[in-house]
């Protein structure tokens, strides 16, 4: 996006706005190299902390790992020239590019700093919202201050690029999008897999083969998709004959626990 004269959302876009400021007022600190990646890493100080005490250790010192080769990409990879000549295919192929990366890191129980910790502490609160929603919220007010410094193509184009990242995002945080799953199958006890294995509730019922006449148990249940795919393949390797049907991205209300 940077050689299309963009500028990214999010906290990456305020260090970036911060960054055009200060060489305003002290254009000899460009020769410390991008700035940007310097302060991306300071504003992600404070998240970094409340993270510690509400995600554990563990989350703290692979998102800290992220943040720091994050800054070290930005502050030390050169700008490239020219990749794509049309400004909309940056937008698009940069944001999915960028979207896919975030979402992996928030999947491997991570994240990369500034909006995305922001969004999972939101996210705890109101299980309703996404990470993905919650940057697109704080990039009201990033693009609305890009509105009085840019031309209007260059916000414009920012916009898409962002709304691109965070759709995208979204869609690869895995533990953001709820599956429902049926499971029809004849073997016995195979909720028990659910509660081993998923941790989740079950609703089940008997019902009847229509053809065969056979008794069958039906087996409802609503997880997470990272849960969804690793569910099935356990349920499948239990009994390869059962049948399950699986639903996404639905919408749930009631005692359901978001695990991110």
């Amino acid at each position: 996006i940077l050689p299309h004269d963009m500028y990214s959302g999010g906290f990456l876009g305020i260090a970036q706005l911060l960054r055009m400021l200060l060489l305003h007022f002290f254009p000899a600190i460009q020769q410390i190299g991008d700035l940007a990646g310097i302060l991306y890493f300071l504003l992600n100080i404070p998240l970094l902390l409340i993270s510690w005490f509400r995600f554990g250790h563990f989350f703290f010192a692979k998102t800290a790992l992220c943040i720091v080769c994050y800054s070290a990409f930005l502050a030390l990879l050169p700008i490239p020239e020219g990749l794509f000549d049309e400004t909309i295919a940056a937008c698009v192929i940069g944001g999915l590019v960028c979207g896919v990366g975030a979402g992996m890191t928030l999947t491997a129980g991570c994240s990369g700093g500034g909006e995305e910790i922001l969004g999972l502490l939101c996210v705890q609160k109101k299980p309703d919202f996404s990470v993905g929603r919650i940057a697109m919220i704080l990039n009201v007010f990033v693009y609305g201050i890009g509105l009085l410094l840019f031309e209007q193509d260059v916000v414009v184009y920012s916009i898409i690029f962002g709304c691109t990242t965070y759709l995208t995002l979204d869609r690869m945080h895995l533990q953001n999008v709820m599956v429902t799953m049926l499971i029809i199958t004849k073997s016995e006890a195979m909720e028990q897999l659910v509660f081993r294995y998923a941790g989740r509730g079950v609703t089940k019922w008997t019902g009847v083969g229509a053809y065969s006449n056979e008794p069958s148990d039906l087996l409802l249940t609503v997880v997470s998709k990272k849960e969804a795919l690793h569910l099935r393949k356990i349920l499948r390797e239990e009994d390869p004959n059962s049948f399950i049907i699986m639903d996404e991205d639905v919408s749930v209300a009631g005692n359901f626990q978001k695990r991110l």
